[in-house]
């Protein structure tokens, strides 16, 4: 395993092939990221620092160094533990300025979220250096009414717009001509039975391409029916519409959504006046309270040890993003999921790769984002 350390123009500063462990974390929708270890040398420190770039040999995607920790334990072995997350982390550093509203797909969507604030806004400070997009074919997102929420961080309005559409994005790097380029993508259907033609991808333990396998099922974020606000006047009742109405009893479980951004007069980009008619202001609540629900959802997931000298190869048989079809005949389980994570752990001349298929459960920081909004 060798890693290659670049600068922040995307000019190589050294490479390092002596690495205690590496952990590449590469997710579908939200921002990857890494964790590794490397013997203390000066010439690893001298690489080893923040904003730098690394990226394994032969591959394409980026990550930033973000944090650094030197240790010493009592045997007097020194070691550089250095952290960080993948290029869509770039974002991070920018707000969506203007709100967006618009019916669009959300191929379309995320690439304006992008170009608006990161890579062509009108203040040419906010331009992050030798990011572009690169525009990609269609993929069938399709359309939706969408509203962003007032000065979010780009990324994260990204990672909410992509996780509604189910589609990914990613920040890949040209090397050579030194310039990091933002794409949307789809993964394939590799499910049995697909009707693409494509070759099916079945993750099972009776296959033995599975080492270790653990299926979880929570509804403890689940909500089924939403009230959604929109803008308050003193002059006009705020209006309120439901979504998910055909629900009852028990299995209606009721949240409010709070879209009193989402303004009926708005300013475009431009900086001019646009109103929306009463019907296309009610999709947009509609669109925003959907939105909600789908991050509230029955989490479905099967986190699974693959065993990576088997029938399946990985990112040749499979990658991040494929829809797969798992099957455990002993737990009574089969299910068509979408790889979302992927866990590569390099150590002690072996690769380990574990696999979430279906969405994972949410972490403590995302409920505490939740709480904090």
């Amino acid at each position: 395993m060798e890693i290659d350390i670049y600068d922040r123009e995307i000019i190589q500063e050294g490479t390092i092939d002596k690495i205690s462990s590496l952990v590449w974390t590469r997710r579908y929708w939200d921002c990857g990221d890494f964790q590794m270890l490397v013997p203390y040398t000066d010439r690893h420190y001298s690489l080893l620092q923040n904003n730098n770039l690394i990226v394994k040999r032969h591959d394409n995607e980026m990550a930033e160094i973000k944090y650094i920790d030197i240790k010493k334990d009592s045997q007097g072995l020194e070691v550089i533990e250095v952290q960080g997350n993948f290029l869509p982390v770039l974002l991070d550093r920018r707000i969506v300025l203007n709100q967006i509203i618009t019916t669009d797909n959300t191929q379309n969507i995320l690439y304006r979220i992008v170009r608006e604030n990161a890579t062509n806004p009108t203040n040419p400070a906010r331009i992050i250096p030798r990011l572009s997009i690169e525009q990609t074919p269609d993929i069938g997102s399709g359309q939706v009414d969408y509203a962003s929420e007032p000065f979010p961080n780009v990324l994260p309005a990204c990672e909410t717009a992509a996780k509604a559409a189910k589609i990914g994005f990613r920040v890949c790097t040209d090397i050579r001509g030194r310039q990091h380029k933002f794409s949307v993508y789809k993964g394939k259907d590799l499910t049995a039975g697909n009707a693409d033609g494509n070759r099916p991808c079945i993750f099972s333990p009776e296959f033995d391409n599975i080492l270790e396998q653990e299926y979880t099922n929570s509804i403890e974020s689940l909500k089924t029916a939403a009230y959604v606000g929109g803008e308050e006047s003193e002059n006009t009742p705020r209006k309120v519409v439901e979504v998910g109405s055909s629900l009852t009893g028990l299995d209606r479980i009721e949240m409010f959504v709070d879209a009193s951004d989402i303004q009926q007069t708005y300013k475009d980009a431009s900086g001019n006046d646009v109103t929306m008619s009463y019907v296309q202001y009610l999709n947009m609540l509609t669109a925003r309270g959907a939105q909600e629900l789908g991050n509230s959802l029955e989490t479905l997931a099967f986190a699974s040890k693959v065993n990576p000298n088997t029938n399946l190869r990985y990112r040749e048989d499979f990658d991040i993003g494929d829809r797969v079809t798992c099957i455990n005949k002993r737990w009574g389980i089969k299910i068509d999921v979408r790889i979302t994570e992927i866990i590569e752990t390099y150590e002690n001349g072996r690769q380990d790769i574990e696999v979430t298929f279906g969405e994972s459960l949410p972490a403590l920081i995302d409920k505490i984002r939740k709480i904090a909004k």
